[in-house]
């Protein structure tokens, strides 16, 4: 039985940060699976997470090596394969049978990854801006380059540009394009569709952890589109129509490929649907649980 609290949990051979909430409304349980890679589940507990609390039970984690949980003394095991281990170790540790892994950007690739692996064990799944694309499409990381240009000023778009000039590398193109944004006067535009809503800065957020960033980033299966659309699972995919960091087109297109998949858009939000829109967020998900 899931009881609320927060407390580690043994996984992979690392103690994770857990809170559980909304153990009372009985059900298969939500597990936020957050992005980054290398973030922490803390911005999305604090803006949805109580009231999606009131729908069905809630679990928050962060992954081996971000925010509150410990760090690996080995770094070689920031894996996608781990990963998927740590999160079936911890439904064992919580006594639960079946989940609904609720992806979170990056995090929609585990919860993908998880439903491959362990369908047994998956209810329904949720996907927030998956970054998941098919084997054609050109990937994320080829395409934030054209992401980030529109947004940044005359100047910087025309440093970015000349920066770019001759490398061909999506790595090294994606990481010049972080770079740009992130030192830009107009960084929030590319997370936040409406200024009024960028959040004010919380010195109690976990920071990143970069090298579960570096050891991930670039390493997606351009197959497991394939292998998802294989699994017979009922998925609610979450999609913003001003979302730079993934884009539209991915989502949708997933959409499309999956034989349960119902499409829920927000006209009013760009990456951070659950801080733009978080009545529309919390009552999509309401609906697709059925409760």
């Amino acid at each position: 039985m899931l009881s609320d609290g927060v407390r580690a949990v043994g996984a992979g051979g690392v103690r994770h940060w857990v809170r559980v909430v909304g153990a009372a409304n009985g059900g298969v349980p939500l597990v936020l699976l957050h992005g980054g890679p290398g973030e922490s589940s803390y911005s999305v507990e604090r803006s949805v997470g109580d009231e999606l609390a009131k729908v069905a039970p809630v679990v928050f984690y962060d992954q081996r090596g971000c925010g509150r949980s410990e760090r690996p003394s080995d770094a070689s095991t920031y894996t996608m394969e781990q990963l998927v281990a740590d999160l079936d170790e911890l439904r064992t540790a919580l006594g639960v049978e079946r989940i609904v892994p609720w992806g979170v950007s990056y995090g929609c690739l585990l919860a993908a990854e998880y439903a491959v692996a362990h369908s047994n064990h998956v209810d329904r799944l949720i996907l927030h801006a998956p970054p998941i694309a098919d084997p054609l499409h050109p990937g994320l990381w080829a395409m934030r380059p054209a992401a980030v240009d529109p947004i940044l000023t005359d100047a910087e778009r025309t440093a970015l540009r000349t920066q770019l000039d001759g490398v061909t590398e999506p790595l090294d193109r994606t990481l010049a394009a972080l770079g740009a944004i992130a030192q830009s006067t107009n960084a929030a535009a590319f997370f936040y569709h409406d200024p009024s809503n960028i959040p004010a800065d919380d010195e109690n957020a976990p920071a990143p952890n970069m090298e579960v960033a570096m050891a991930l980033v670039g390493n997606e299966r351009a197959d497991l589109v394939d292998d998802l659309a294989a699994v017979e699972v009922p998925t609610l995919i979450l999609a913003a129509l001003w979302d730079r960091q993934v884009g539209f087109d991915i989502p949708r297109d997933l959409a499309a490929r999956l034989p349960q998949a119902t499409l829920e858009i927000f006209h009013h939000a760009a990456h951070s649907i659950n801080e733009e829109e978080p009545a529309h967020y919390v009552d999509a998900i309401r609906k697709f649980l059925g409760r």
